[in-house]
């Protein structure tokens, strides 16, 4: 959804319905957990015209929490791999290499 007048995209992600589908899939979420999935919601709004792929997530991931110890972090946060459960969470599409084991996901 778009403000029309200061085109600008509107976030919609709704707090009660991420703490749910969390709750789904068997995860508490802290304040550690809500970052990354703000950072992950903010990135697919920057980059929503484009087509995303794992390597482009991983990248970012990389980036942002290289002092926390990168992809290894966000395993620890999200066991079932980040990007899978990230996407879910945040109401993104998912990456369609992300169901691969070896791309994002262990599913």
């Amino acid at each position: 959804m778009y403000d029309t007048v200061n085109l600008v995209r509107i976030t919609d992600m709704n707090p009660q319905d991420v703490e749910q589908r969390a709750r789904a899939i068997g995860i508490q979420l802290t304040d550690e957990h809500w970052e990354v999935i703000k950072f992950i919601k903010n990135f697919y709004d920057y980059h929503e015209d484009e087509t995303l792929e794992v390597r482009d997530y991983n990248n970012a991931f990389k980036g942002k929490y290289a002092d926390k110890g990168g992809l290894q972090y966000l395993y620890q946060l999200f066991p079932d791999g980040p990007i899978n459960t990230l996407t879910r969470l945040a109401g993104i599409p998912q990456v369609n290499s992300s169901q691969n084991p070896s791309m994002g996901s262990v599913q």
